[in-house]
């Protein structure tokens, strides 16, 4: 029902809004996006880094003059022609688990950072009808998420309602076995759509990106997702953005996974190499 309304919105949004004020107009700007699910004590790992790892990350921005941005921003640079700090870098949080209120949130506030959390509907759902708890692979409840989202230092965006799925011959938004055309994209069409509105009704969020379930898209996706009002998707795959002016430079953005014990300087350097790969004849 809000579909035709986000993108439109959006874009109205981003130019009324005022932002932060960057003086340098540049028509290309390079993006590193860090891509991390949780923040723990318990069982860190690929997916899971020690909150003085995160502590460190940030330290380390904020040493070499990086700018943590929202995606209000990338999308305010590409479609409004507004401008980027020197050295943007967008900080991408996976799944909306409790330990980003927990372990993450403070960490943003204490040192003047921002994020995105792409959040899983059902699971904010479940978790909210929970007696409060801590552990591995819980999830943040909408109260929790309003919370973080009226701090003005977390953006919310759409990771699917209830798509985020590895068993039982589904995976993510893939196709299933023997499902045609018109199921597919009823099927990725009512689940986005879902949690569009319900981002929209609890936090006020109007979600212009989507984050793919376990890094999986094609060009159907992609077509159905700019049917349905995103304006920007993130993958799992490893490199590092180029951004124009050009609103195509804003699907399937590459993503740098930040796991356990990783150097991330490392991690931005061999991002920015691809780029160069990539031009070379």
């Amino acid at each position: 029902m809000l579909r035709q309304l986000w993108a439109g919105l959006t874009i109205v949004l981003m130019l009324n809004s005022g932002g932060e004020l960057w003086q340098e107009k540049r028509e290309e700007v390079l993006l590193p996006v860090l891509m991390y699910h949780e923040v723990r004590y318990d069982d860190p790992g690929k997916d899971a880094i020690l909150p003085e790892e995160m502590e460190r990350d940030l330290q380390y921005l904020q040493r070499e003059g990086y700018t943590t941005v929202l995606m209000e921003d990338v999308l305010a640079f590409v479609y409004a022609g507004k401008s980027l700090p020197e050295k943007p870098i967008l900080l991408t949080f996976d799944d909306g688990y409790e330990s980003s209120y927990r372990r993450l949130f403070p960490l943003l506030k204490r040192y003047g950072a921002k994020a995105v959390i792409s959040v899983i509907g059902k699971s904010a759902d479940e978790f909210s009808l929970m007696p409060e708890q801590g552990g591995p692979y819980v999830h943040a409840s909408w109260k929790e998420l309003l919370e973080m989202r009226d701090s003005g230092c977390i953006e919310l965006q759409n990771h699917s309602y209830d798509l985020h799925h590895e068993s039982g011959g589904e995976q993510g938004c893939r196709r299933r076995w023997g499902e045609n055309d018109f199921d597919y994209e009823d099927r990725i069409r009512r689940d986005v759509d879902r949690l569009q509105e319900e981002l929209y009704r609890r936090t006020d969020a109007l979600a212009s990106t989507f984050a793919y379930p376990y890094g999986f898209y094609s060009n159907e996706l992609e077509g159905i997702l700019e049917e349905c009002g995103f304006l920007a998707t993130l993958t799992c795959d490893f490199g590092m953005n180029r951004l124009t002016r050009d609103p195509d430079c804003l699907r399937r953005m590459k993503r740098i996974c930040r796991s356990h014990g990783a150097d991330l300087e490392k991690l931005l350097s061999q991002a920015e190499a691809t780029l160069e790969r990539s031009a070379a004849p």
